[in-house]
């Protein structure tokens, strides 16, 4: 079987796997709604480059968590990235909170970085749900 017949296949199949039941009453109109939920629910990014002329700003990340399932234990990692080079890793902290909010001094202006969420099963340690952004600290002109 070839990659594109596999391709189509796959296709197919994930067709029929999302379909929703035809007369299950409701007269929803057909619109099939995603059952799946992320944990990492908020992640808002704020850069300063006030200190232009040295060419070095800061990065301020909130964010928020909140379980999917009543009682679920989740942990978080955050973790700040060059977005076109993502070994170039500036923060990272693996014992995050569930929810709160993190500062990154030192980061280079006019450099597009990527800020990523990830919540984990504390019990499975299965990753629950993630969520990034890019973030860039370009400096005011005078």
């Amino acid at each position: 079987m070839g990659l594109l017949a596999v391709a189509a296949l796959t296709l197919a199949l994930s067709g029929i796997a999302t379909a929703g039941e035809i007369g299950s009453g409701g007269g929803g109109g057909g619109v099939v709604k995603p059952t799946v939920c992320n944990p990492v629910t908020g992640l808002t990014v704020k850069t300063d480059a006030t200190t232009s002329d040295t060419g070095i700003g800061s990065l301020q990340a909130v964010y928020s968590v909140k379980p999917c399932v009543n009682g679920q234990a989740l942990t978080v990692t955050t973790k700040v990235s060059e977005y076109y080079s993502p070994s170039v890793v500036v923060y990272e902290d693996a014992g995050a909170t569930v929810g709160g909010k993190f500062t990154v001094f030192g980061i280079r202006t006019r450099v597009l970085y990527t800020v990523t969420v990830t919540a984990y099963d504390a019990a499975t340690g299965a990753q629950a749900g993630t969520l990034s952004t890019t973030a860039v600290a370009v400096p005011k002109r005078i």
